[in-house]
């Protein structure tokens, strides 16, 4: 099926912490504002309330690190966490 290009206005910081989200998932902005926006995104083997406990653990645990990078990091890691082994580059 054909897309059609379609424009969003986003801040600075929205923008970075999308390319932070995208990054820590191995794909492109343009990519997870998709799946987002239209719910193709793999059903996840962690729920938002388990995302947002590691989040506020992580955020207890280290200080002076902007939440946006440590929900970045927690992504990273879950995702890493998730993938077989076989998929995991050394």
């Amino acid at each position: 099926m054909k897309r059609v290009e379609t424009k969003i206005w986003l801040t600075p910081d929205e923008r970075t912490y999308l390319d932070q989200q995208a990054q820590a998932l191995t794909t492109t902005r343009g990519e997870l504002i998709r799946h987002r926006a239209v719910g193709t995104l793999p059903t996840a083997t962690v729920n938002l309330a388990a995302y947002q406990r590691a989040v506020d653990a992580a955020a207890r645990t280290v200080s002076g690190i902007p939440r946006q990078q440590l929900e970045a990091i927690v992504a990273a890691a879950i995702t890493a966490i998730g993938k077989p082994a076989d998929d995991q580059a050394a």
